[in-house]
């Protein structure tokens, strides 16, 4: 039966839309549409920059001092480069050591039989030594590493100032 007014089949009476704004009849009007913002836009200054410097020497490029040139064979850069292989060295060795260490510390553990007799609160002597006998030898290479770098850094970039002073003593 199509007719005017609700039938029993359509269910429970639906409220009135929430765009309408009659008065009185207890719903909200819809809400604005929210304006969207302005597309950004890249501006850029071509005037000179204030207090009349010199434009060609305002900005020097990644940091470097305006009076060094961006050569490749620039001194500067011979001796960073220097001073990478130097620290690539020493990090190596540090490493060679290490390991070198480690090992003869194993073999010895298993190598000497009378060694497992060796009881301490309990614990076998080689269960000890592996399980925390390694940690002052990392830390004591680590202070050796750290020394050592910073005693390179400071050689290098006393060549690199052109003030080579004298030897802090020790290898690098």
């Amino acid at each position: 039966m199509t007719g005017p007014g609700p039938s029993p089949d359509d269910g429970p009476p639906r409220p009135p839309d929430r765009a309408s704004d009659h008065p009185g009849d207890g719903c909200l009007p819809a809400p604005a549409p929210t304006p969207r913002p302005a597309p950004r836009v890249r501006v850029r200054s071509t005037d000179p920059p204030p207090g009349g410097t010199d434009p060609a020497r305002a900005v020097a490029p990644s940091g470097t001092p305006p009076d060094r040139t961006d050569d490749a064979d620039d001194g500067a850069s011979h001796y960073t480069r220097g001073l990478v292989r130097a620290q690539l060295r020493l990090g190596l060795a540090c490493v060679v050591s290490f390991l070198a260490v480690v090992a003869l510390l194993t073999l010895t553990m298993s190598a000497v039989p009378a060694l497992d007799q060796v009881v301490v609160l309990g614990v076998p002597l080689p269960w000890l030594v592996h399980a925390y006998g390694f940690y002052p030898v990392i830390v004591a290479f680590g202070v050796v590493f750290a020394v050592a770098a910073a005693r390179n850094e400071r050689r290098y970039a006393a060549l690199a100032d052109g003030a080579a002073g004298p030897d802090d003593g020790g290898a690098p």
